[in-house]
């Protein structure tokens, strides 16, 4: 780790010695400071380079050798403090800047002349910090100390090259949870969904404990059980929960609340969320897993279960936790303890990671090392994923004979989760180090935002900058591939509207991720007392010279905090306490800690008086969040913070307390400011000084009064994103039409905009455009200019035609086309090219102005309402219809294809077609009067005769309302078959001769009056629901019976099923 501060201290003096030979007047010459400062700077340089050489060798012997330890962690000392003088010279720079800009432009106005005046970059002079020449020498001499002990510790020399690599980044990868990469569990998940139902579903609750150590697998055999269609399929409502050391009944009680709901919930109150929550499960099935508990206190597992007691029919709580004391105050049926991994099933997993998709058959000299290693890690799962994911990056033998015979086994030997996690750090590229230990600041179970995260490194300089990649982009990187060593998982989150998510993802922001608890117990050794996380009513225990800290509790603790010396902090992170009561945090920085280091700064504040105090001289600070409340304008300090990176302005919870009003003209100063985001109900107009924020990559921009925007935002030459909610504004000024770099523009819910400025097309690079809830109803003049567009999100009228679709090739995610009657020409269907639209998910095709209600809860999606010249109403062609839907076929790669009030008689050949719907998997029929006959799989439709016929992924499909339909045929061909619906198709006669497949979970069929007969029922050993209603002549084989009865199960006015119905043990209705 302390590889990564080295190299950026010495790529800094390398920039600073550039500076200083700019400015100095003659290198030799004894009469300017710099000279001297020069001289040493390049002694530092020369010093630096040596210690680097041998600080591969050092990180590696650090853990075993105390002395390495010391001379590391002096070193890190050093290093802080050098950057900390560098960096001090590079505010001067900047202040010089702009110093510089504000003096030539009151030279213009005082000559009303525009041409160039005196005092250009070129010509300026940095002030030198006060002592900066001592303190360059003083921390040479250190630095020179250090470089001598290298000897005495007998560190060798390398280059860097031979372990510690540039990264591969290939494709980010998931890791969420899936059957194809866990092995060795099927039989635990049975066993634990045996004990799910073990008391039948009669009313009461039910808690089944996991218990087992760490890294164990617990939460995945939870996930399997969640997350099994069967298990879902009994429940009306389910909800995950990860409590972790945190056993607050009033923030558990809330996030039950939010996850069985799927909404947020802004209560606060105990007995508020307690009523809330008895009245959302009262009657209702619930299944609850309750993730990671540590709480012994049986009074607070009553009070957390008491809503639920009384107001739930039926409850089933899944726990995992890691002893049984804990599972002895919760259980009430036996806990179940999972094994370890066999050492076939230890093998299967590590080759997962460790091969990435390679046959270890043709890397058999890695075998048996690989075998080896996976005998040390002794069946535990996240012991070999661990060191797996580490080996991925590794293909030649000695690497991997490294490993295994690395000492750390040795020293973490009666922990072996422990020691493969090690490893895998001692490995990780030294780029990555310090952003993995900076995590460790944090609680455990806390959900980490990517994009914020990627921020704070970057304040901190852990981002190493390469050629003209952006830092977001590196830092995002830097993530992935630490997430693909599975440092990070992505964590269940409540679902929110769809668009949110799509929006989201293009800042990065769509999922959410945790660690661990052991790799966070790693990072937090390997931090020691450097990063702390003090929450709620805890006293903190930490020693002085804390460097990052996290705070989240009442008054009482933060005044305990001023106890201890914090001068050197670096990041402070308040977060409120769940009480929304804001911790005058901020009054006990100013008074007592006097700290000057910050790079990081997340508070609430209440004072403009003390927020002025604290911000006052923290000239190193890149990352600023302050939740205001009484604050009615900026500090003016805050606009000399030249090293800004990252700026958060957000009103607090409280809606009577005074808000932010306006920003001060000074917010230009902040020219190296890449993120601002403004949340504000009361602010109606920006400072013409944000167009000077030359480096602004992102713009966020939430106030409901905002009426306008300045005129020169088009000088935002770097803008990547902007996103604007406003109840105010009317127009945007035309100068937007001139960032031609926007891939995101969003104005989504400003209601009051109806229109887009008209140079909107030369935007060629954006791909995201977002008019949802707005005023605008057509399509844009020039957007189909736009070839790189990937989601256009809103509803927009088209007048006859959708060939402006044509050159959108890029559309992804959810498509929505109606009236399609109205379309003047069927060849204006081929035009839109839906073809060639590889990256489109899902299609809804309505020929009237309807869609299927379930397409309409895709928020995140384009939706084009095709109007009638005349806006008169078209009559159905069926011909025409059968045409036009021809032309309409889509990609292959569609995954989701619904058919609304089309009119044609029969589908063209491209509908069941295992080649044109390879990747379908729900198919959906709604209102298609005239159809005869779906086929929904056909065997002979096309390919080449020697080309294998595709296997169709359907999963789901529904058939509603086709009056005229008499037969389904090709349903026994489709093997991933779980949903049937068939509702309102009352000439329905055939049903699939051959039976349906045996993968059908549910089963629901009615209204269809002329069905004779359901055959192969004895084949449905997958089936959880049975509906039948309304079938008078269905008829059923008393010896086709249910292999096991499903387990809900309905038949309503259905007589000729009598006989088997009472063979089979089924209540009529």
């Amino acid at each position: 780790m302390a590889n990564t501060f080295v190299s950026s201290i010495l790529s800094k003096a390398s920039q600073i010695l550039g500076s200083f030979q700019r400015w100095t007047v003659s290198p030799s010459s004894s009469s300017d400071p710099r000279s001297k400062i020069l001289k040493d700077l390049k002694k530092l340089e020369r010093t630096l380079t040596r210690i680097q050489a041998v600080l591969h060798d050092a990180e590696e012997r650090e853990i075993r050798e105390k002395a390495i330890n010391l001379w590391l962690k002096e070193l890190k000392e050093v290093a802080y403090e050098a950057e900390d003088m560098l960096d001090e010279y590079y505010y001067e720079e900047l202040r010089a800047q702009v110093e510089g800009r504000a003096s030539r432009k009151r030279k213009r106005a005082e000559v009303d002349d525009e041409e160039e005046v005196s005092g250009s970059p070129s010509t300026m002079v940095v002030s030198i910090p006060d002592g900066m020449g001592d303190r360059i020498r003083e921390i040479r001499e250190r630095f020179d100390e250090i470089s001598e002990d290298r000897e005495c510790l007998r560190l060798r020399e390398e280059d860097g090259e031979r372990r510690v690599r540039e990264a591969v980044y290939p494709a980010p990868t998931s890791h969420m949870v899936e059957e194809s990469s866990i092995y060795g569990r099927e039989h635990d998940k049975q066993k634990v969904i045996d004990l799910l139902f073990s008391e039948g579903m009669k009313n009461g609750i039910s808690i089944i404990p996991i218990v087992g150590k760490g890294g164990l697998g617990k939460t995945t055999i939870a996930q399997l059980v969640y997350n099994d269609s069967r298990v879902k399929e009994c429940f009306d409502l389910t909800g995950w929960i990860c409590v972790s050391d945190d056993f607050n009944v009033t923030k558990l009680t809330k996030d039950i609340i939010e996850s069985i709901t799927q909404q947020s919930c802004d209560l606060t109150l105990l007995s508020t969320l307690q009523n809330t929550l008895e009245a959302k499960v009262k009657g209702k099935k619930v299944l609850l897993v309750l993730d990671d508990v540590w709480n012994e206190q049986r009074s607070l597992w009553e009070s957390l279960r008491r809503p639920l007691v009384l107001g739930a029919g039926t409850v089933r709580i899944i726990v995992t936790c890691r002893n049984d004391s804990v599972a002895e105050i919760m259980q009430t049926v036996h806990p179940y303890h999972p094994g370890y991994l066999s050492e076939d099933e230890s093998w299967l997993l590590f080759k997962h990671y460790a091969f990435d998709g390679r046959d270890s058959e043709e890397q058999s000299q890695l075998t048996d090392a690989g075998k080896q290693i996976v005998e040390k890690c002794s069946g535990l799962p996240l012991a070999v994923k661990t060191i797996g994911s580490l080996l991925r990056y590794m293909t030649d033998e000695n690497s991997w004979k490294d490993v295994l015979q690395s000492d750390l086994w040795e020293v973490d030997k009666n922990n072996e989760t422990f020691a493969a996690l090690r490893l895998s750090y001692t490995r990780m590229p030294a780029h990555l180090k310090p952003c993995f230990v900076y995590c460790s600041m944090f609680p455990k179970g806390y959900q980490f935002d990517k994009a914020v995260l990627v921020r704070l490194w970057m304040a901190q300089g852990y981002i190493a900058v390469r050629g003209r990649r952006r830092m977001e982009e590196i830092g995002r990187e830097y993530f992935n591939d630490l997430q693909r060593r599975s440092f990070f998982d992505s964590c269940q989150k409540i679902q929110r509207r769809s668009c949110i998510l799509t929006r989201r993802s293009f800042l990065d922001s769509d999922d959410s991720f945790k660690m661990h608890d052991m790799i966070h117990d790693l990072a937090k050794s390997i931090a020691g007392n450097e990063c702390c996380a003090v929450v709620d009513k805890k006293q903190p225990d930490f020693p002085n010279g804390v460097l990052h800290l996290y705070m989240q509790g009442e008054v009482e603790l933060v005044k305990a905090v001023r106890l201890y010396n914090l001068r050197a902090l670096r990041t402070l992170v308040q977060k409120d306490p769940d009480s929304g009561r804001l911790t005058p945090v901020i009054s006990f920085l100013w008074r007592h800690w006097m700290t000057r280091c910050l790079r990081t700064l997340e508070v609430f504040g209440e004072s403009h008086h003390v927020l002025k105090c604290l911000v006052s001289n923290q000239n190193h600070l890149r990352y600023l969040h302050i939740r205001f409340q009484n604050i009615q304008s900026l500090p003016i300090p805050v606009c000399r913070l030249y090293h800004l990176q990252t700026l958060i302005l957000e009103h607090g919870k409280i809606p009577d307390r005074g808000h932010l009003t306006e920003l001060p003209d000074g917010i230009g100063n902040l020219t190296n400011l890449r993120y601002f985001e403004l949340r504000s109900n009361v602010i109606n107009m920006l400072p013409k000084s944000v167009s000077l924020l030359c480096h602004l990559q992102t713009l966020i921009l939430h106030s409901d009064v905002l009426a306008k925007l300045p005129d020169g935002l088009g000088q935002l030459s770097n803008l990547l994103f902007f996103e604007l909610r406003s109840n105010a504004i009317e127009r945007l000024p035309g100068s937007i039409c001139q960032l031609r770099n926007l891939q995101m523009l969003d104005v989504g819910s400003c209601k009051n905009l109806v229109e887009l400025p008209s140079g909107i097309g030369s935007l060629t690079n954006l791909r995201l455009l977002g008019t949802d809830g707005t005023g605008i109803n057509r399509l844009p003049i020039g957007i189909d200019k736009l070839t790189n567009l990937q989601s256009l999100l809103g509803r927009h009228e088209a007048q006859g035609a959708i060939r402006v679709l044509k050159d959108l090739v890029n559309l992804q995610g959810t498509l929505l086309i109606s009236g399609l009657r109205n379309l003047v020409s069927i060849e204006d269907a081929r035009d839109a090219g839906l073809k060639c639209k590889h990256r489109l998910e899902h299609l809804s095709l309505a020929w009237n102005g309807q869609h299927d209600i379930s397409f309409i809860s895709f928020l995140d999606n384009l939706d084009i309402e095709v109007s009638s010249e005349e806006n008169k109403d078209v009559p159905a062609d069926e011909r025409r219809e059968e045409a036009m839907l021809e032309y309409l076929q889509p990609h292959a790669n569609l995954k989701m294809l619904h058919i609304v009030g089309y009119a044609g008689s029969k589908f063209p050949k491209w509908v069941g077609n295992p080649f044109s719907c390879a990747s379908l998997k729900e198919i959906s029929i709604n209102g298609c009067e005239n159809i005869r006959s779906l086929p929904l799989y056909i065997r002979d439709s096309l390919g080449k005769l020697d080309e294998p016929m595709p296997q169709s992924v359907l999963e789901r499909v529904h058939i509603l309302s086709c009056r005229q339909l008499t037969s389904i045929v090709g349903l026994h061909n489709l093997p991933s078959l779980k949903y049937l619906t068939i509702y309102d198709c009352p000439q329905l006669s055939l049903l699939s001769e051959e039976g349906l497949p045996s993968t059908l979970e549910m089963l629901s069929i009615g209204e269809c009056q002329q069905l004779p007969s359901l055959s192969g029922m004895q084949n449905l050993t997958s089936l959880s629901i049975l509906n039948i209603y309304n079938c008078p002549k269905l008829q059923i084989m008393t010896e086709d019976q249910l292999s096991s009865m499903p387990r809900h199960v309905k038949v309503i006015d259905c007589p000729g099923l009598v006989n088997w119905c009472q063979i089979q043990k089924i209540n009529r209705t």
